[in-house]
């Protein structure tokens, strides 16, 4: 239960600074369907933020660290609802089998909360490694965490959001206290994709790199058993794709190497597979500083850019309400992401930090690749703008992962409070007498 001290600790500014970013979203979507009756996503994605917002409440009633003890429980019923969108309860939509229907009109895409419940499980397990990392089980074990849904993710097959498990669990490792260079070993084995076009500078930056870690390890007299599994992956992935590099890529589904390759050649093909990309560019370039207006957006407005809905909203918001207020929404999550790593500081337990941690981690990756995404500078892929893209699902869990971050800040303030009041009335009490003093 929530004690009514606690009440005065609650961050209200990041949870009204929440709603005004979802504000934002919901005009931006607003302008760009208002037109057509028939599209009326946005006074769904209003009814979600209500639903969110109560969800955001209801969750600082609950102490993080008993979400942490029942962390097990929570993640086991995310991975069977990952497996449910495989079942006829399983919904498809743009070729992922992603959601599971609730009702007619409701779909939920489990995936979103699994990555909640990750977080939270991960939080519990490496809580317990308290700095420690003896051997590779120590490492190999919170990496299966969070690898097994994110395989199950990539079984829809929904690439982006599988995505995301990589940097939220190898971050919230190295905040419980993994070592850099384990770090480096752990991703070394991705560098193997070096060899896929055989040229040979490409080979031989990766066989510096590899050399580097190998004489890094031994000087900090890294364990063998860290290090030599490791960058022997890396060595038998570089192998193989040399050799099977062109076939394993046929095998690959042809809407995900189209992009890929469409990323390589964004000036050609922009009809086809460079479509959504071009569009996107066009609404933002012409949104100029000031922007067209809400409502005045052509892209999405006359549904030239097939995705403003989802993936591509935040290009909708540049070209409706231009670079002021792109500027200013991106300032907004500055100042929310900079509010949750002060919260991480200050949480007086490693499981609050970590929390925190894992859920600033998916909120900046979201951002990080979709801004990427819609200017070019990544390849494209179907991740969502946080509080921004249409989505029901994927609101209510950013809602959620806001509270989460709320409810570890009011009670590690609390705390601190309790302790400097405990502090001071312990200095204001009158020495007891010692006639042995004189």
């Amino acid at each position: 239960m929530i004690k009514t001290k606690i009440l005065f600790e609650i961050d209200y500014f990041s949870m009204l600074l929440t709603i005004g970013l979802i504000v934002i979203g919901i005009l931006a979507l607003a302008g760009a369907t208002i037109d057509n009756p028939s599209d009326t996503e946005w006074v769904r994605q209003i009814q979600w933020t209500a639903i969110g917002f109560l969800a955001m409440i209801g969750i600082l009633f609950v102490d993080f660290e008993f979400l942490v003890r029942c962390s097990g429980l929570i993640y086991i019923v995310g991975l069977f609802s990952l497996l449910l969108c495989f079942t006829p309860l399983g919904h498809s939509s743009h070729g992922a089998d992603s959601w599971i229907k609730i009702l007619p009109s409701v779909q939920v895409q489990p995936s979103e909360f699994a990555k909640l419940a990750t977080i939270l499980f991960l939080a519990k397990w490496l809580s317990k490694q308290r700095g420690e990392w003896n051997g590779l089980l120590d490492i190999i074990k919170p990496l299966v965490i969070g690898a097994i849904p994110s395989l199950l993710i990539l079984k829809q097959p929904d690439y982006g959001t599988a995505l995301v498990f990589v940097p939220v669990t190898l971050i919230m490792m190295y905040v419980a206290g993994l070592p850099g260079m384990y770090l480096a070993l752990i991703v070394s084995p991705a560098l193997s994709l070096m060899a896929i076009n055989h040229d040979i500078i490409w080979i031989l930056i990766w066989l510096v790199i590899l050399l580097a870690l190998l004489a890094i390890s031994l000087f900090q007299k890294t364990p063998a058993s860290v290090w030599a599994p490791f960058l022997s992956a890396g060595i038998v992935l570089f192998v193989v794709i040399y050799e099977f590099g062109p076939a394993i890529w046929n095998q690959v589904p042809s809407h995900a190497r189209m992009r890929f390759e469409a990323y390589f050649a964004q000036d050609e093909d922009i009809r086809g597979s460079n479509w959504n990309l071009d569009q996107s560019k066009i609404a933002l370039g012409s949104g100029g500083f000031w922007g067209k207006g809400v409502g005045m957006g052509t892209q999405s407005k006359y549904k030239f850019l097939p995705e403003f809905k989802h993936d591509f909203a935040f290009s909708v918001l540049g070209e409706q309400m231009g670079f002021l207020w792109v500027s200013i929404l991106l300032g907004g999550f500055f100042l929310l992401l900079t509010r949750g790593v002060e919260t991480a500081v200050i949480s007086k337990t490693l499981e609050g930090s970590l929390i925190v941690t894992g859920i600033l981690s998916m909120f900046f990756t979201h951002i990080t690749i979709n801004v990427g995404m819609v200017t070019g500078l990544l390849p494209v892929t179907g991740l969502p703008f946080p509080f921004i893209s249409y989505g029901g699902s994927f609101l209510l869990s950013c809602m959620l992962g806001i509270g989460l971050i709320v409810n570890v800040r009011m009670r590690s303030s609390w705390e601190r409070l309790r302790d400097k009041i405990a502090a001071v009335s312990s200095q204001m009490r009158i020495p007891e007498y010692d006639p042995n003093s004189f």
